[in-house]
């Protein structure tokens, strides 16, 4: 739970102010307090104190201070986002563990359904893993008699679910999650900008997502519990010989409806 130094709190009120579900107050004495409702732990409070009053846990409640953004940091957002392309062909060269770590902690800044968090991340970097998981998957297509495409391609030496050489990046949550599809899909969306600005390229895997919620061995292999499902994929990687010059046009516009 959140703790609030008496000593420290000048009563500004900026915490309760921010306070998502209206947990801090002040009392009488002009001094934030919990009034005993459930804290989300979202750290607003402390992000906003100027007077670094709050811990969380007798732990720091923040890592350090906000900084000025750079000039024409919405032009350079704006240019990378539309510059950002889909990899799937990827040398053999393994992204380090460290860039991806530094990734998924910033996945987990991401917002999520009252600040839960429920993503949790399965890495395959394995040849002999991802062989096994792609034979069952090429099985179930053929026996099933779906994604006729995915065996199409695979002959013609392409492989739709996970790219090639891709390290494969899986994000699993508990069925019973609040909001696991698009918690999921935030957090990979801020990894996949991450990797993106450190030279890694990225390809969302939705084949990859849906078959291993459609193949319980599939399931079994990477060890993921009964009570989760897959709620996103991706493959990332260094580009092989990729280099897009131009910005492709999209033939499907935004549709706004406007109230």
């Amino acid at each position: 739970m959140i703790e609030i130094n008496k000593e420290k709190c000048v009563g500004c009120g900026q915490c309760v102010l921010v306070c998502p579900f209206t947990v801090l107050e002040l009392n009488q004495d002009r001094k934030a307090e919990n009034n005993g409702k459930r804290c989300l732990a979202c750290m607003h409070c402390a992000a906003i104190c100027p007077q670094d009053a709050i811990t969380y846990d007798g732990e720091n409640a923040e890592t350090g201070a906000v900084a000025p953004l750079p000039e024409n940091t919405a032009g350079m957002i704006k240019q990378f986002i539309y510059q950002r392309r889909s990899y799937r062909r990827f040398r053999k060269e393994p992204v380090p563990a460290k860039l991806i770590e530094k990734a998924l902690d910033a996945a987990m800044i991401a917002p999520s359904a009252k600040n839960q968090h429920p993503t949790r991340w399965i890495v395959i970097e394995s040849e002999e893993i991802k062989d096994k998981v792609m034979g069952l998957i090429l099985n179930y297509c053929a026996e099933q008699g779906v994604s006729p495409e995915v065996i199409e391609e695979c002959d013609n030496g392409n492989n739709p679910v996970m790219g090639d050489n891709a390290a494969l990046l899986i994000g699993i949550c508990k069925t019973d999650s609040l909001n696991p599809e698009q918690d999921t899909a935030i957090a990979l969306a801020t990894a996949e900008l991450i990797l993106q600005s450190e030279g890694v390229g990225t390809c969302w895997a939705g084949y990859l997502t849906r078959f291993l919620n459609q193949i319980p061995e599939c399931k079994k292999i990477l060890n993921i519990p009964d009570s989760y499902k897959a709620y996103g994929s991706m493959m990332i990687g260094y580009a092989d010989g990729q280099r897009y010059r131009k910005i492709p046009a999209r033939l499907i516009k935004a549709e706004i409806t406007t109230f």
